[in-house]
C-alpha cells in the first residue's frame, strides 16, 4: 500500500492530507467521549456515594434510637420489677412500655420476654409467642449478656420472609427486650432514600439479606456480591452496575447500595456510532478536498517531470508552461532557461567542431600534397648524392623530415619532437636566406615531454623569419618555454622590426575572420582554443629592445 502511494507525489499529498484531517478528528472524538464518560461517572459516583451515606446515616439514626429505647426499657423500674416479682399490674407495665417506645413504635415492634415466652408487646392482639432458647436472638443474648445483638429472623419457613431482631438482656432472671423490624418497616424507613431503579441490600455478618429493596436488589446480584467477597476481588469487578458497600455503625450489618450506570452502554455505542458517521463524512470531504488541492499542487510538478523526461530523452526543445508566480513557477522558468542554455551550448559545440574541421581543412589545403613532395624530394636527394651536391642533400633531407611528420596521423606530439621539426625547418630557411639569421632554443629539459598540437610552432617561426626579420642582416629567432602553475608558455621571439599595433589588437581579439589574411596565426590560435578552451591561445607583444614576442599558452600536459 505505502509502496503504491510513494510512487506518486499526488497520491502522497492526498494520503497525508486525509491522514492529517481524519486522525486528529478521530483521536479528539475518542478523547472527548472518554473524558465525558469519565466525568459523568465521577459526578454520578459522587452523587451515589452521597446517597449511600445518607441511607447509612438514616439507618444508624434509627438503630441508635432503638438502642436508646432498649436501654430505657431495661432501666425502667416497673418493668424490672414485673420480671423479678410479677406484682406490677399489666396496665402500669403497658403504660411504661408505650411511653418508652414512643420514638420507635412507628417502624418496629417491641417485645418483652421472660425466658422463652413473650409477656408484653407493642403489637396488636394478645397472641402468645415463644422464641427458642437454643438458637436465634435469645441464644445470642445469653452468650453476650451485656451487649446488644442484631440477629436475622426468618418469619416464615416457606415464604423466607425475614426480619431484623435487635435485643438485650434486662437482668439475670432471663428477661429480654427484643425489637423487631420487618420488611415493611424498612420500607417506611428508607422509602424516600432511593428509587425503584436502584437497589438496597442490608446484610448480616454472614451476608444474609435482612432487607432487599429496589429492582437491582436481586438474588443474582446478591450472589455476585458474595462471590466477590469470598474471592477477595473488587466488589464492582463483575457488576454491570455501580455498587457501594459500607458497615452500618457497630451493628455488624453491611449496607449495599446499587445504582445503574450513569449512561448506559447503548448511549455510548450511539455516541461512537455518531463519531464513526462524522468520521466517514469528514473522510469523504477530506478526500474530495485533498484531491483538488493535491491536483493543484502536483500538476505543476507533473509538468516539470514530463519536461525533464523529454529532456532526458534528448528533446532539447522541451518547455514547461506554468503561469504561476510562486516557487514552482520560478522552477519552471529556471528549467526553461536551462534547456535554452543547453541548446545554445550544443549549437556552439557543433559550430566549434565545424570550425575546427574547417580550420584543419584549410591547413591541409595550405600545404602541398605531402606524399608527392616526399617522394619527389627523396628522388632529388639521391640525384644530389650522385652528382655530389651536399647542400641539396641537406635541404631535401630536412624537408623530408618535415613532410614525414606532417604525414603522420597523430594530432599531438611532444614539445621535443616539435622543436626537432622546427630545427629542420630553420635549416632550410637559413640556407634559403644565406645565413642571414640564426635559430636558438632555450627550453628546460623537464618541459620536453609536454604534449602540444602538431606543427604548432612552424607557422609562427615562419612568420617571424619572413615578416619579422625582413631587411635585418643579423637576425635571431629564439624559442623559449616555461611552466606557469598549470600552464605551459612557449615564446617565439625575434629581433626584427617589430609588429604593428593594429595587428596586436587583432590577435588579442582572437577573431578568425579578422586574421583571415594571416593564415598561420589564425589556424594556430583556433586549434589551441578549440582543443583546450577559450582561456588559451596566442598573445603577441612588441619587445622593448625591438622585435616581437609571440606567446602560445596551453595547459601543462605530459
Amino acid at each position: 500500500m505505502l509502496e503504491y502511494i510513494n510512487k506518486s507525489y499526488r497520491r502522497q499529498l492526498m494520503f497525508y492530507f486525509t491522514l492529517v484531517s481524519v486522525v486528529p478528528l478521530v483521536l479528539s472524538g475518542l478523547l472527548l467521549v472518554g473524558m465525558f464518560r469519565t466525568r459523568v461517572h465521577r459526578e454520578f459516583a459522587a452523587q451515589d456515594l452521597a446517597k449511600q451515606q445518607l441511607i447509612e446515616q438514616r439507618l444508624e439514626e434509627h438503630f441508635r434510637s432503638v438502642e436508646e429505647v432498649i436501654a430505657q426499657i431495661a432501666d425502667d423500674r416497673d418493668i424490672r420489677k414485673a420480671l423479678t416479682q410479677g406484682t406490677v399490674s399489666s396496665s402500669n407495665i403497658y403504660a411504661a412500655l408505650y411511653r418508652e417506645t414512643q420514638a420507635i413504635r412507628s417502624f418496629s415492634t417491641v417485645d418483652i420476654y421472660a425466658g422463652e415466652k413473650r409477656i408484653y408487646t407493642t403489637d396488636r392482639g394478645t397472641v402468645s409467642k415463644t422464641l427458642p432458647s437454643d438458637f436465634g436472638i435469645i441464644a445470642r443474648l445469653e452468650a453476650q449478656p451485656t451487649e446488644t445483638a442484631y440477629v436475622l429472623n426468618y418469619d416464615g419457613i416457606y415464604t423466607r420472609e425475614t426480619s431484623l431482631q435487635i435485643g438485650r438482656k434486662i437482668n439475670a432472671n432471663a428477661g429480654y427486650v427484643i425489637v423487631t423490624i420487618d420488611q415493611s418497616d424498612f420500607e417506611s424507613i428508607l422509602k424516600e432514600s432511593y428509587n425503584g431503579n436502584e437497589g438496597v441490600l442490608l446484610l448480616n455478618a454472614y451476608w444474609e439479606p435482612l432487607y432487599a429493596g429496589g429492582n437491582l436488589a436481586s438474588e443474582a446480584n446478591l450472589q455476585l456480591f458474595r462471590k466477590n467477597r469470598l474471592e477477595g476481588r473488587c466488589l464492582n469487578e463483575t457488576f454491570a452496575d455501580n455498587l457501594y458497600a459500607a458497615f452500618v455503625g457497630d451493628t455488624g450489618l453491611t449496607l449495599v447500595y446499587m445504582t445503574p450506570p450513569a449512561l448506559s452502554e447503548d448511549i455510548f455505542r450511539m455516541m461512537f456510532m455518531m463519531l464513526l458517521i462524522i468520521t466517514v463524512l469528514v473522510l469523504i470531504g477530506s478526500l474530495m478536498l485533498s484531491g483538488y488541492v493535491s491536483n493543484y499542487l502536483a500538476q505543476p510538478i507533473q509538468k516539470l517531470s514530463d519536461g525533464m523526461r523529454a529532456l532526458r530523452h534528448g528533446d532539447l526543445n522541451a518547455h514547461v508552461e506554468l503561469p504561476r508566480d510562486d516557487e514552482l513557477g520560478q522552477l519552471a522558468d529556471g528549467f526553461n532557461k536551462t534547456t535554452v542554455r543547453i541548446r545554445r551550448n550544443m549549437e556552439e559545440r557543433v559550430q566549434q567542431q565545424k570550425h575546427l574541421n574547417e580550420t584543419e581543412m584549410r591547413m591541409m589545403q595550405a600545404q602541398l600534397n605531402p606524399h608527392f613532395l616526399y617522394n619527389t624530394l627523396d628522388t632529388i636527394k639521391w640525384v644530389a648524392k650522385a652528382h655530389q651536391v651536399p647542400e641539396i642533400v641537406a635541404l631535401s633531407s630536412d624537408l623530408a623530415k618535415i613532410l614525414r611528420r606532417s604525414i603522420s596521423g597523430r594530432e599531438f606530439e611532444t614539445l621535443q619532437e616539435e622543436l626537432e621539426l622546427l630545427e629542420s625547418y630553420c635549416n632550410i630557411q637559413e640556407l634559403r636566406f644565406d645565413d642571414s639569421f640564426s635559430f636558438e632554443v632555450e627550453v628546460p629539459e623537464e618541459l620536453m615531454a609536454c604534449m602540444v598540437p602538431k606543427l604548432m610552432l612552424q607557422p609562427i617561426v615562419e612568420n617571424a623569419i619572413i615578416h619579422g626579420l625582413e631587411g635585418v642582416e643579423d637576425g635571431l629567432v629564439k624559442v623559449t618555454a616555461r611552466r606557469v602553475e598549470e600552464e605551459l608558455e612557449v615564446h617565439v621571439m625575434d629581433n626584427g622590426c617589430g609588429i604593428e599595433d593594429a595587428f596586436i589588437e587583432m590577435v588579442k581579439k582572437h577573431d578568425g575572420k579578422l586574421l583571415s589574411g594571416h593564415l598561420g596565426f589564425a589556424n594556430v590560435d583556433s586549434i589551441i582554443r578549440l582543443n583546450y578552451g577559450p582561456q588559451y591561445g596566442i598573445d603577441i607583444a612588441r619587445l622593448p629592445e625591438g622585435g616581437t614576442d609571440v606567446i602560445l599558452r596551453l595547459p601543462y600536459t605530459k
